[in-house]
């Protein structure tokens, strides 16, 4: 276990730094030195990012004291007692930074500072869909996850799901037992799974893809983490597929964030208007303008577009990614 990914965790989290700050301590300085910064060297550090830099950092005072009293606390003791757990049970803790971090995650708005992953993100994960939808789906709905997910993985797509009951793991299942890959991105720490049944899926998942946590390995699933979870879940695929749920369902969320990404919004055309369920589908197609699936043939139409989707933002993240100038010490302004 590195000390500076422990530093790295305690100033992203704990003093909520922005990522773009993180991201010159990285290049200027380091995580390790900047520990070991006095009060009044880190507020120094801070008034610069912010004055210098143009970097949002809202109530520096507060976050100057929080540090002074905490760098040497039980708080650095908590954070590496949960790295060491993550060591003992084959998890990695990957932060922005890392070269394993999914590059399409980096892309989005408000993308995690680290996350929690066991098995493997491979470089044609890159080329993912994902499939949501309700708990408690139809037969019709069922039927229509199972056929979408395997049509996609025969393409040579990772379905990308949020582990929830339902549709979620029936889509990540069937692109398992097609010798697909699929991606699970959960709401609870990877050693506090939820939903517990899904036990069952975590051996053959981690070895054809992977599982993916922004919580800690033991801590346990709320409603806040069920909703911001969903941005991971947009930020790794190249679409949205949206299979059933009703008026009230959390869906909804990964709409939102999917919206705000530029992600394509595709809904299963439902066959039974009247249903409950069919208020997400309805709602996107009729309403949000979003694509439809009915046939075989709309799969493999739709796979053509999040293609030249993927290829557009190779493009644009080759251009993007530049590195922060170096030259220039934060400290000596």
């Amino acid at each position: 276990m590195k000390d500076s990914l422990v530093d790295y965790i305690f100033l992203s989290r704990e003093i909520s730094l922005p990522l773009q700050a993180l991201q010159i301590i990285s290049e200027r300085i380091s995580f390790s030195q900047v520990m070991n910064f006095s009060e009044t060297k880190f507020k120094k550090l801070l008034t610069n990012l912010k004055e210098r830099e143009k970097i949002l950092i809202r109530k520096i005072d507060e976050r100057v004291k929080f540090f002074a009293k905490n760098k040497n606390s039980d708080v650095l003791g908590r954070i590496k007692k949960d790295l060491q757990i993550c060591e003992k049970n084959d998890i990695k803790c990957l932060s922005y930074f890392d070269s394993d971090f999914p590059q399409l995650l980096k892309s989005i708005r408000k993308p995690p500072k680290f996350i929690f992953m066991r098995g493997e993100f491979k470089l044609a994960d890159e080329k993912a869909v994902a499939i949501i939808g309700t708990r408690t789906p139809t037969k019709y709905g069922s039927k229509m996850a199972k056929l979408v997910a395997k049509r996609f993985s025969e393409l040579g797509f990772t379905i990308v799901s949020g582990f929830a009951r339902g549709i979620d793991t029936l889509a990540m299942k069937s692109a398992l037992d097609n010798g697909g890959r699929a991606i699970g991105v959960i709401a609870s720490g990877i050693l506090n799974l939820y939903p517990k049944e899904n036990e069952v899926l975590v051996s053959k998942l981690v070895n054809n893809g992977a599982l993916i946590s922004e919580r800690f390995p033991l801590k346990s699933v709320n409603k806040i983490s069920l909703q911001i979870r969903n941005r991971i879940t947009s930020g790794i695929g190249l679409g949205n597929i949206f299979v059933e749920g009703t008026k009230f369902s959390g869906t909804k969320w990964q709409f939102k964030f999917g919206r705000e990404q530029g992600k394509p919004a595709i809904a299963v055309e439902p066959i039974n208007l009247d249903s409950e369920q069919s208020f997400i589908p309805k709602w996107i197609i009729n309403e949000k303008n979003g694509y439809k699936i009915s046939t075989i043939e709309d799969i493999d139409y739709i796979a053509e577009m999040l293609m030249e989707e993927y290829v557009c933002r190779k493009r644009k993240h080759l251009k993007k990614n530049k590195p922060i100038s170096k030259q220039t010490s934060v400290l000596k302004y």
